[in-house]
């Protein structure tokens, strides 16, 4: 292999974004048992552009600069000299193949990065030969060193080109590992078809919308279009604005919370559905919504702003005796409760007084298909104190449905709107298939 100047080597866009990390400890590891596998790099006019091994590079010029020496096949290599493989009549397939085997046969990488390069080596293998399989590819790639088995391969490659054609969904972006990311994508699917067969057996059997419905699209854009003074209730459950998106609650949970949970998008939420839903209220009506204790006092102070008059203290919904989320780790308390913001609207108030502590378990994880999802039986109980069957239901940002299922089963109206694709086909399951109402659906058919 020929060893040459450090400075002979330039490095491309793509090395130098999958570079980052892991160098400090590549570097004890070159020092400790010798570099394995050098740097792969093709002449480029005088120099050489690198291939693979942006990684071992950067890690060979944290030895060049500390002055320290590292053997390659048995011989000492001075600092700022890099042992090569020059490459010259590779083809696309097996320069990506190149570049992709430091990363995935010797470094771990983000599961995504793994899935679109993987889908990428066998895209353009069927490009060059149109009878290619998984399991060529997975042939392959085990040929270059991989410790996984072809069988496992071949499910990996299969499942990296599903995923790399899906990676625009936040939902499946998201998850923490590509096995998760495929069972979200299988439940969304799975809940996608089950709605279309459900609206399409709803039009067919009438042209008058259904009484309990889920509608695709932005609130922001979708409230101002409401007829005023239509609903009785709105029940909504908005981003807490506590970065519920973020790596921390991820590690936490099983299903994500995939929408923007920043303060500012939930403050501006809140002023939309409180000021919007205002007006799309009868002149009697009442508000639940669900919140962080740091909003509530905003709740109120935008509320009464508005011509609502606000419950002076949070409604307790207590989800567990046990399961909860630390945020402080083993240093803090769990927290097994979340609180809820009510204001009526022209002294309606409630039909029942139930207390403000309301136990209810939450959705178990085993039944969990979105991250905020609310037990239908919580909704019930709101719903059910707060109006009469025939009364008319609003839920801004319905997720997976469970106000829409309880409206349902308590005879209510209720119109659902959703952002998310997935939870908005959750939504239309949940606003059909119910006890009360499985009956009619099949008879609509």
């Amino acid at each position: 292999m020929p060893i040459v100047s450090d400075e002979l080597i330039i490095f491309g866009d793509r090395q130098r974004e999958l570079g980052r990390g892991h160098v400090g400890a590549l570097k004890e590891s070159i020092l400790s048992k010798g570099l394995l596998h050098p740097p792969v790099v093709v002449r480029d006019g005088i120099k050489l552009r690198l291939v693979a091994g942006a990684h071992r590079l950067s890690a060979i010029r944290l030895c060049a600069e500390a002055g320290e020496v590292f053997a390659y096949n048995g011989s000492p290599i001075p600092p700022g000299q890099v042992p090569v493989t020059n490459v010259e009549d590779l083809s696309p397939a097996d320069l990506l193949e190149a570049e992709l085997e430091e990363n995935i046969i010797r470094l771990e990488i983000a599961w995504q990065d793994r899935a679109r390069a993987l889908a990428a080596i066998h895209d353009l293998r069927t490009k060059d030969n149109p009878t290619q399989t998984f399991q060529d590819t997975a042939k392959e790639l085990a040929a270059r060193g991989s410790e996984l088995s072809d069988r496992t391969l071949r499910r990996e490659v299969r499942n990296a080109t599903i995923l790399a054609a899906n990676l625009h969904r936040p939902s499946v972006a998201k998850a923490r590992n590509a096995t998760e990311a495929m069972g979200i994508l299988l439940k969304e699917e799975e809940a996608k078809v089950e709605a279309a067969l459900i609206e399409r057996k709803t039009k067919s059997a009438s042209a008058l919308p259904p009484d309990v419905r889920a509608v695709l699209g932005d609130m922001r854009l979708i409230l101002p279009t409401l007829p005023a003074e239509t609903y009785d209730l709105v029940i909504a459950d908005l981003p807490y604005g506590i970065g519920a998106d973020t790596g921390g609650f991820r590690q936490r949970t099983v299903e994500h919370h995939n929408y923007d949970d920043s303060p500012d998008t939930a403050r501006a939420l809140m002023q939309t559905v409180i000021s919007d839903c205002f007006r799309v209220c009868k002149s009697r009506a009442n508000l639940f919504i669900f919140g962080d204790v740091d909003l509530f006092l905003v709740f109120k102070n935008m509320a009464s702003a508005m011509g609502w008059k606000p419950f002076r203290t949070p409604i307790i919904w207590r989800k567990s005796e046990s399961e909860g989320l630390a945020p402080w780790g083993r240093e803090g308390f769990r927290r097994t409760y979340e609180m809820i913001f009510w204001a009526t609207k022209g002294q309606r108030g409630l039909l029942l007084s139930p207390t403000d502590v309301i136990e209810v378990k939450r959705v178990s994880r085993s039944d969990r298909r979105y991250g905020a999802e609310k037990p239908i039986e919580l909704m019930r109980l709101l719903i059910e104190c707060s109006t009469m069957p025939g009364d008319s239901v609003l839920d801004p940002c319905c997720g997976a449905g469970s106000t829409l299922a309880a409206a349902r089963q308590l005879r209510r109206k209720a119109l659902g709107i959703e952002l998310d694709p997935g939870a908005h086909a959750l939504a239309v399951v949940a606003a059909t298939r119910d006890p009360v109402y499985s009956e009619s659906v099949e008879d609509v058919a």
